[in-house]
């Protein structure tokens, strides 16, 4: 990573802190943490474990022969170095991580674009479906949904006929159907724990996904501090007109839930692969 994009990600953490501290009401969400139900919590980490089943079964696709325990933990793990470090130092990881099983860079490396890709076109698909739905009902969200990913991938395939250098991709509609999935248990599963917020789901989701797309971006601040929060109420304020303040309170408990989860599963999925070590050790 260059010292440049470093600093950027340096200046994005304190950034992201000062609107924290300026945005936050500190003891308005301490009381509302309070009011969470463990029965509520319990349903909240249940549905973030399936958004990780969902996306090891996706990665089985292209990995038939690891065993599915290990891109379990491997996606737990990624998903925690990935949200923890900035400027998108934790995507690393994967290749480290799964470059165990597959010693070919260029073919890990064709993969993961492809999954990220999957990613993208699961939460465009998502996100159109949610601001539909507060706009016009979940029908007619449905109906406008529908053709993002095929429309997408066309797109694509054009565009990597004019420039050689940009990925194709095909029409994969189970690895792409179990992106969808994965990103929607997300949603739920944090929606799950926050419904005591009594926000609409579908204007929660907007503001979810807003949040998703900064985790996709090539830099963000350390843990994602102050830069999720930011874009979940830009797409609040932006899409819906949402309070920005109001909508970065809902944002920073969501974030709460996320940091907290992904830690649990990433830090046990970290010891367990260290316990494993690389194929073939005894």
């Amino acid at each position: 990573m260059g010292k440049a994009k470093f600093l950027l990600s340096v200046a994005l953490t304190v950034v992201g802190v000062a609107l924290l501290a300026y945005f936050v009401p500190w003891r308005e969400v301490a009381a509302a943490l309070g009011e969470v139900p463990p029965a509520a919590l319990t349903l909240g980490l249940g549905l973030y474990a399936l958004s990780y089943l969902l996306r090891s079964l996706r990665w089985k696709f292209y990995y038939r022969e690891v065993p599915f325990g290990i891109l379990f933990f491997t996606t737990a793990a990624n998903t925690f170095l990935n949200n923890l470090l900035p400027a998108r130092l934790g995507e690393g990881s994967i290749f480290l991580l799964l470059g165990r099983y597959d010693p070919s860079l260029k073919e890990t490396l064709k993969k993961f674009l492809k999954v990220r890709l999957l990613d993208g076109f699961a939460l465009l698909t998502l996100f159109v479906l949610s601001l539909v739905s507060v706009k016009a009902g979940p029908l007619w969200g449905l109906a406008a949904a529908a053709p993002v990913y095929p429309v997408g991938v066309l797109l694509l395939n054009a565009l990597s006929v004019v420039h050689p250098k940009l990925p194709r991709l095909g029409f994969e509609t189970l690895p792409f159907f179990l992106s969808l999935g994965a990103l929607g248990a997300k949603l739920a599963a944090v929606y799950s724990v926050l419904h005591f917020l009594s926000v609409p789901f579908w204007v929660f989701a907007v503001g979810f996904l807003g949040g998703e797309i900064s985790t996709v971006l090539p830099l963000h601040s350390l843990a994602g501090l102050g830069t999720y929060e930011a874009s979940f109420s830009a797409a609040l304020k932006l899409f819906l007109g949402v309070d920005f303040k109001e909508g970065f309170k809902v944002a920073f408990v969501s974030h709460a839930f996320l940091l907290g989860a992904s830690a649990l599963f990433g830090l046990l999925s970290l010891a367990l692969l260290a316990a494993v070590g690389r194929p073939g050790r005894s």
